[in-house]
Formats: structure tokens, sequence, C-alpha cells
């Protein structure tokens, strides 16, 4: 990942290795109908309502910080997502009811394995993460989420229907690059774990996003692998 020359651009955009895929069909179905805009460069705390020269020049860093090239690792971009609010909204959307019984502390996750040393057997365990949008005045208390989790080679994601958790569903990136991510969308998603050497710890993140109002939780995981013959 590199800088632009943001005095020359004014669009530069990437194809992810799925889109290029739909391009390279020539079928004319390729048609975006919807996109979203984030500020993941930006540091409002640059704003200077002290600049010596006036109110023209408040954003005067902001309008001359670099720009990032377009990079298409769910893990490093679109973070921090644009939305609009009506006039006097007082509070922003933030994401809630992270808690459930399975959960260890405010915002952490962390499940056992166990096996057996000669012929493992492994018990998957599977936690339903139902959040809510809160503030905002519940302007977005009904929408759907992206669940994108970091490392699937640790949990895997699914979308709950009926009470029961699909996961042949969803997007998987940088399988050419061993660094396996998957992302589902829905009101409500399951993840598992998976199987992992005895005796070992793994950790990766699910980033949970708003579709609508933008608000971001990111959920750590811890997967710890038991030896239940010692």
């Amino acid at each position: 990942m590199g800088f632009i020359n943001n005095t020359s651009y004014i669009l530069n955009a990437v194809l992810t290795k799925k889109g290029k895929q739909y391009l390279a069909k020539s079928d004319g179905k390729f048609n975006i109908t919807k996109f979203a805009l984030s500020d993941d460069e930006i540091d409002y705390t640059l704003w200077d309502t002290a600049h010596p020269k006036g109110t023209d020049y408040y954003g005067a860093v902001l309008e001359s910080t670099p720009m990032l090239e377009p990079c298409v690792d769910p893990e490093v971009v679109m973070k921090y997502k644009l939305f609009t609010m009506d006039v006097g909204t007082k509070a922003l959307p933030y994401i809630g009811n992270m808690t459930p019984p399975s959960f260890l502390g405010a915002n952490a996750l962390t499940t056992q394995l166990t096996g057996n040393s000669t012929s493992p057997t492994w018990a998957y365990e599977n936690v339903q993460l139902n959040p809510n949008t809160q503030g905002a005045e519940q302007a977005f208390s009904g929408e759907n989420y992206s669940f994108l989790v970091l490392n699937k080679n640790v949990v895997d994601v699914g979308i709950v229907t009926d009470g029961s958790v699909d996961y042949n569903v969803g997007a998987v990136y940088g399988e050419e690059t061993g660094r396996t991510s998957k992302k589902v969308v829905g009101r409500e998603a399951g993840i598992k774990t998976l199987m992992g050497d005895m005796g070992t710890s793994r950790e990766t993140s699910i980033i949970i996003t708003g579709q609508m109002s933008g608000a971001i939780y990111v959920l750590p995981v811890k997967v710890n692998y038991v030896n239940n013959t010692t």
C-alpha cells in the first residue's frame, strides 16, 4: 500500500478478485448498484479552529493529508464508513448487546476445545451473535450487519436462519495468500471454532459493522485447544 497524488487524482478504484471475475464475463451484468464511503485516513483532531488565517484554513491540514492507494484487503480499509443522520440527532449509533453468557468480560470471547491426544476428536462450539444498534434515537435498531472474521482458520462464521447457522454462505478473501478471512451479512450470525494443535492457543478478531449506520464493534476471539487426556 502506498500514497497517491491527490492533486491530480479525483477517483482511483480497483476491483477485488471476485469483481474481476464478474467483469471478465462481459455479459453486461456487471453493474454497481450500491457503494459505501469511508474516512479512514482522516484525523479530525487536526481540525484547527485556532488557525491564525481564519475559518477558511481550519481544515488546511486535513485537505493536504496524503491519500492512500485503494486496497482490497478488508482488514485495513473501510473501517469508518460515512453515513447521514437527521439534523438535531444527539447521539451517534453504536453496537451493543455483545455480552451473551458465552462471553468473558465486556468485549472478549474465549472458547475451549478438547481433544484426545492419540485420536483427536474436536467438539465444535457454536456461539450466536445477536447485536443491535443503539443510540441515534434508535434510528438503526433493525439494521443488518456484516460479520468479518479476520482469520477463518481460527473460527468460521455463518448466518442464522430459522434458528440454525448456515456456514455455506458469505465471501472468502485471501485464499491465494493463505491468510483467509470471511464475511457474511445478516441480522444474526453464528461462529464455530475450528481445529488446531492441542496445547496451543489461537487468536483472531471479528469486525461487526452496521450496514446502515456504519457503527463498528471489534470482537477479539481466543481459542484454547486443550488435551483432555492429561
